[in-house]
């Protein structure tokens, strides 16, 4: 990722683009782009919405970030 190029220009999604992201406060915010009700989600979306479910459980969370420690 080129840093410098996201600080100047900032991030543009596409209109059918999702995206979880985390600010330095610790925040965390899923955008999603609004489909029709049929639309069903890619397995990439329902990952990321199962994140997003997920980001509040400070248990998980800590375990998530335990299993880091394997792919250092």
């Amino acid at each position: 990722m080129d840093h410098e190029n996201n600080t100047y220009r900032g991030t543009v999604l596409r209109p059918d683009q999702f995206a979880l992201v985390a600010d330095m406060d610790g925040s965390i915010v899923l955008y999603m782009p609004n489909l029709p009700a049929c639309t069903s989600a890619p397995r990439s979306v329902q990952l990321l919405t199962a994140i997003a479910a997920k980001i509040d459980d400070e248990d998980w969370d800590d375990d998530m970030i335990r299993g880091l420690e394997d792919y250092r």
